[in-house]
């Protein structure tokens, strides 16, 4: 084997492990937006309205949003400190091992309100664990590399469609099991397979090696892990801390076109279920080859331009989108594919567009802070508000609409005013340096 076919090898090694580690983050929380659509609302709140239930479903979901920005900040200055695969190895375990418990988890008529305080905090532990394993992930995926990097780095955000694609594909087949069946154990079985993924992934990350530019930092004469790296971030690196956060604000976008698009399509629009899950599984396949393409588009051209361009196309696309949803199946399809490829401009980019943003030293802290911090102010609470919304409109979309709008503006605003952060496209002009050692 030659050496660049040993280095390619060896690359895809720590790109792997990271990927399959990202398959069971958002495998576990998409099958978590899902049930709480189809199941949550009546299994674990007693005696409410639909709407209601949904909404309390919707609120435990959104708490696992909010206790991700701790976790982030934990976990992140642990692996500045002390290095990328042990945080890794734990944000798994955490996140595998709390689903495979929602799956147990006994329903309101056994148990009573012990049900709902038990998701709760099952939730939060979830939270806790993935507000450091897909930052992780990036960074790990980031540092095997400097030449390619976009598209390298873009296979994390590949792996959160395939994992949306398992989480509705296999919900969607065990909602066709009679009403019955799926309420009293169908539902579960989708939580209790995590228990697959989750022996897969820490097998593969067990041996995956640390990053070496997170090596080469610690061999660096005279190289000392900050006291904290969070508190170094805020004090030297917070303009770019706020940028970051900025981008994230599109990037947290999937919530609407997924999420509150698939409740909205079953109890607004009366589409059956499996019919709408199927939409989901779709734009998940069709996600996941995008995301790469965009990653690699941006090392030809930059990652602003791919990030600004998707960020203006959604908020023209908007309206349309809430339109078509309402044209039938087919329509649903559509807007929900089209919407994704373009909001996959923004995420499928923006873990180079972090890993180069941000030095090694400090790299770990900033990206899962900048992302947690938005995912628990704009992601989580997302479909919620969403849903709100809506029935504040008297059960238009139109201010749902305004919202998205907003929200990607922020993304557009904040990659306009950010470094050009890759080094090639840097070189021919950008109006700062990228800060990377790599």
């Amino acid at each position: 084997m030659s050496d660049d076919a040993a280095a390619a090898r060896q690359r895809w090694v720590p790109v792997s492990a990271s990927a399959m580690g990202t398959v069971i983050e958002w495998y576990d929380f998409f099958l978590y937006s899902s049930a709480a659509v189809l199941v949550f609302n009546t299994q674990f709140f007693g005696d409410v309205s639909p709407v209601v239930g949904t909404m309390i479903a919707f609120a435990t979901y959104a708490i696992g949003f909010v206790v991700r920005p701790l976790g982030g900040i934990v976990f992140g200055n642990i692996g500045d400190r002390v290095g990328r695969k042990p945080v890794l190895l734990a944000t798994v375990l955490m996140m595998g091992l709390s689903t495979i418990a929602i799956g147990l988890l006994p329903n309101f008529a056994a148990i009573g309100y012990w049900a709902p305080a038990l998701l709760v905090l099952l939730r939060v532990v979830q939270g806790f664990g993935a507000g450091a394993e897909y930052g992780g992930a990036v960074v790990v995926a980031g540092e095997s590399g400097r030449t390619r990097r976009g598209l390298f780095s873009s296979i994390p955000g590949a792996a959160v469609d395939v994992a949306m694609l398992l989480a509705s594909g296999i919900f969607a087949l065990f909602a066709l099991l009679p009403p019955e069946q799926f309420d009293t154990w169908g539902w579960r079985v989708p939580f209790l397979l995590s228990v697959v993924g989750l022996g897969i992934a820490f097998f593969i990350r067990v041996r995956m090696p640390e990053t070496e530019e997170f090596e080469k930092e610690v061999r660096a004469k005279g190289h000392q892990a900050a006291p904290s790296p969070f508190r170094e971030l805020w004090t030297s690196h917070r303009r770019r801390l706020l940028i970051a956060a900025g981008v994230n604000f599109g990037g947290s976008i999937a919530y609407i076109f997924q999420t509150f698009a698939l409740s909205y399509a079953i109890n607004n629009l009366g589409y059956p279920p499996v019919i709408s899950l199927l939409g989901i599984v779709v734009s998940g396949l069709v996600g996941a080859v995008v995301t790469v393409a965009w990653g690699a588009l941006s090392d030809r051209v930059g990652r602003r331009p791919v990030i600004i361009g998707g960020a203006l196309f959604l908020m023209a696309f908007v309206f349309p989108f809430f339109a078509l949803i309402e044209l039938g199946v087919g329509m649903l399809y559509l807007a929900v594919v089209v919407a994704h490829v373009a909001d996959r401009a923004i995420f499928g980019v923006q873990a180079s567009f972090y890993t180069e943003l941000f030095p090694p030293r400090v790299r770990f802290s900033g990206i899962a802070t900048a992302r947690e911090v938005t995912g628990a102010l704009v992601g989580g609470p997302l479909p919620l508000v969403a849903t709100a919304l809506v029935v504040v409109a008297g059960g238009s979309t139109w201010l749902v609409a305004l919202l998205v709008i907003g929200l990607v503006g922020v993304s557009a605003l904040s990659a306009w005013l950010a470094p050009e952060t890759n080094p090639d496209i840097a070189r021919r002009g950008a109006r700062e340096p990228a800060p990377t050692s790599a």
